[in-house]
């Protein structure tokens, strides 16, 4: 897997709101997950959920609560609290620097 790190250009200031509107959903998304997984919630019934309150499709659903029990585990092996965790912040608001992951074809698909 190579990574690249691109800025994102738009034609058109709608493209970018787009865009933007959909990353605040997905980041909204994550959080409530890491939320209601703090809570016990299980990942049938936050999938089932969060696809309606936040208007995202089952694919960007399941990776946000991904991500969130990710966040989660990783505080629970790091001993620190869980619900002290904080998300981001000012210097990241307007940021559109994104990671690009190039998969390369090798010919084997098993």
């Amino acid at each position: 897997m190579i990574t690249i790190q691109a800025k994102l250009t738009f034609p058109s200031k709608e493209d970018e709101q787009i865009v933007l509107d959909l990353m605040r959903r997905w980041s909204s998304c994550m959080r409530y997950a890491y939320n209601r997984l703090l809570e016990g919630s299980s990942r049938n019934t936050l999938k089932r959920e969060l696809q309606g309150v936040f208007n995202l499709n089952s694919r960007y659903v399941d990776d946000a609560i991904m991500k969130a029990k990710s966040v989660l585990e990783s505080c629970k092996e790091r001993d620190e609290n869980p619900s002290k965790v904080i998300f981001g912040g000012r210097s990241k608001k307007g940021n559109l620097n994104t990671r690009i992951e190039i998969y390369e074809y090798t010919g084997y698909r098993g």
